[in-house]
């Protein structure tokens, strides 16, 4: 390893010194802590390596510099510059984790099937609105970075583009950055002679072929979407692939050591993917994106489409289509911050579920109470974090240790003047049998169902045991009933796809064993039980003489709080139902919207409105 001149303590010292300039780049409200300084003398590089010399994590909200690859690559001379754009990727591209994960969205749909590219391609999106910020606005030389860096190879198509929109921006000669000599750009030729060129003559590999015409396009983006870097991201994607076209699938990775890189951290909280109406959309080229390429004024339709463009509607913002669950989960694991599919479609489930959870009905409890403090009770994962009481906890041990340690103050009871409402339970059994969706690989109106229901219950103070079953033995779920929102969404989106039978043996323990271990005595309160499927929910009834007649009848009874089946069948079906249902309320549904819209008036017409409010018509 080559070492620096004046030593490395010197070249640490020259770094950490150049940090608030690097901050004052972004106006003097930025505020960032010093950067980690890996190298000699400092905290040894991250395993695996992260492949580049410098990266800001989004998740930690921290920049990171590896001293000794800076000084492999000649950038030794230039720490306000690297730095300074490393806090760009903070206070401008991406900004934080949510905002990255929708500019990979984005940039998936422009690659279309360059999935394992988009990273890369997101990031250099995000360099070059940052390096043209700070070349114009903050006097900084992002030039005399890559120069330093030196010219990308000939093969390199993708940073031989960036590098090209970056001479045009800056007005640099031809060749400065991308190494070819100013004859070697080709003229701007027609779009017939240039299909022509490219059917008749492709390129040998050695030879460096500038993409002028890209490059404009893209030099055009980089100014018109200088303040969003999410709606350019899917044009400039899209550009990118069609620049590729017919190339292999190492033609958009042979930049990836020239551009810094962005890390989340696994479990990270991700937000907005779910309900975000403009990242499923296809991306537009920026050759037909009036923001990019003005259109000639014609009739009104084109104003329309213009003004509507202009407004984020029809361009790259593509309005109107939401991401789906395998789309959320492939993005989230581009970015590192999930580990499977079933958590990413639990947490686009969850989210999606927010805006429509719905007020839960309570009775009346059996005698009216008045809370008394006692002694002091354990607290554990799934009790409500506001119940831990941390001074009492750190008396009994200085480590927190969940069910161990952990302690909650505990509630005495006496007669009070008033009779209390306590929420009711919910005991949710949702059909993941093959005639269902897989709700982690597309959108699941039973699993959104469900998602409905259960965090409406935990909101109101309610516990719920989940349930997802598919054919005999196929049953999973909760242990019991819990207020663990995590334990219950898993259960949600979980899938079997085999044969229907309904676990009878589950609802017959739960609602009529006698001793119902499962159900402490302080939680004995009216359930409502709740079945989203689809014909087969007829297997929750058989016939009078088979084994399990009637036990669903009783369960309803016991319970006491009621008990309705969401059924996804067409409309002749219900009274069929009906028929062998008993005391349930039966409806039918057939889309989501549909569904959504019963499990909001379930509310109001299946379990009454709650005291003092009046129903909505």
């Amino acid at each position: 390893m080559r070492e620096p001149d004046g030593g490395w303590d010197a070249l640490r010292a020259r770094w950490s010194e150049a940090w608030p300039r690097a901050l004052r780049a972004w106006g003097t409200t930025a505020r960032l802590h010093a950067p980690v300084l890996h190298g000699p003398g400092g905290p040894p590089p991250p395993e695996p390596p992260v492949g580049s010399f410098a990266w800001f994590s989004c998740s930690e909200v921290e920049v990171h510099v590896d001293l000794a690859d800076v000084v492999r690559r000649g950038l030794a001379d230039h720490p306000e510059a690297v730095l300074a754009h490393e806090v760009g990727h903070h206070v401008l591209a991406p900004g934080d984790l949510s905002t990255a994960a929708r500019v990979l969205a984005r940039v998936r749909q422009g690659l279309v099937d360059r999935d394992a590219a988009a990273p890369l391609v997101a990031n250099l999106w995000s360099d070059l609105l940052i390096n043209d910020r700070l070349q114009r606005r903050a006097g900084l030389r992002l030039d005399a970075v890559w120069r330093a860096l030196g010219p990308p190879p000939a093969d390199d198509v993708l940073m031989l583009l960036a590098m090209r929109a970056d001479e045009l921006l800056w007005s640099l000669p031809s060749g400065t950055l991308t190494g070819a000599a100013g004859p070697g750009v080709a003229p701007r030729p027609s779009s017939r002679q240039r299909w022509w060129q490219r059917q008749q003559a492709p390129r040998a590999p050695s030879e460096r072929a500038v993409p002028e015409l890209e490059a404009q396009l893209l030099a055009r983006m980089v100014r018109v979407f200088a303040d969003d870097p999410v709606a350019g991201a899917g044009g400039f994607a899209a550009l990118v692939r069609q620049l590729v076209a017919g190339r292999d699938g190492d033609a958009l990775g042979t930049g990836r050591a020239a551009v810094c890189s962005q890390r989340g951290e696994s479990g990270a909280a991700v937000h907005g993917l779910a309900s975000d109406p403009s990242l499923g959309g296809p991306a537009l080229h920026p050759a037909l994106d009036p923001r990019v390429m003005p259109q000639p004024r014609g009739d009104e339709a084109d104003d329309e489409r213009q003004d509507g463009a202009a407004r984020g509607g029809g361009a790259s913002g593509s309005a109107g289509q939401a991401l789906g669950p395998a789309d959320t989960a492939a993005v989230l694991s581009l970015l590192g911050v999930t580990g499977s599919a079933q958590e990413a479609a639990a947490r686009w489930y969850r989210e999606r579920a927010a805006p429509l959870l719905v007020p839960f009905p309570s009775a009346p409890s059996p005698r009216a109470v008045e809370p008394l403090l006692a002694a002091d009770e354990p607290w554990d994962v799934g009790d409500d974090v506001s119940a831990l009481d941390v001074v009492a906890s750190l008396r009994r041990s200085p480590r927190l240790v969940p069910g161990l340690t952990t302690v909650q103050r505990g509630w005495e009871v006496s007669d009070g003047p008033e009779r209390a409402r306590l929420p009711l339970d919910l005991d949710l059994y949702l059909d993941s049998s093959g005639s269902m969706p897989d709700p982690a690989r597309a959108v699941s109106p039973v699993a959104l169902a469900g998602a409905v229901l259960a965090l409406s219950c935990l909101r109101a103070g309610g516990r719920v045991q989940a349930t997802t079953w598919s054919g005999p033995g196929q049953v999973a779920g909760t242990d019991g009933f819990v207020r663990d929102a995590g334990a219950v969404l898993a259960a949600v989106v979980a899938h079997f796809g085999g044969s229907t039978a309904f676990p009878l043996d589950l609802l017959e323990r739960t609602h009529l064993d006698d001793q119902r271990h499962h159900r402490p005595e302080q939680h004995r309160r009216q359930c409502h039980v709740a079945v989203v499927s689809d014909d087969g929910v007829s297997t929750a009834f058989p016939a009078e003489g088979r084994p399990g007649a009637g036990v669903a009848a009783r369960a309803l009874e016991v319970a006491g709080g009621g008990g309705t089946l969401l059924l996804a069948v067409p409309p002749v079906w219900v009274e069929r139902v009906r028929e062998v249902a008993g005391g349930y309320a039966v409806r039918a549904v057939s889309t989501q919207e549909e569904l959504v819209a019963l499990c909001r008036e379930l509310a109001t017409s299946t379990w009454g409105p709650r005291e003092g409010s009046r129903s909505r018509r």
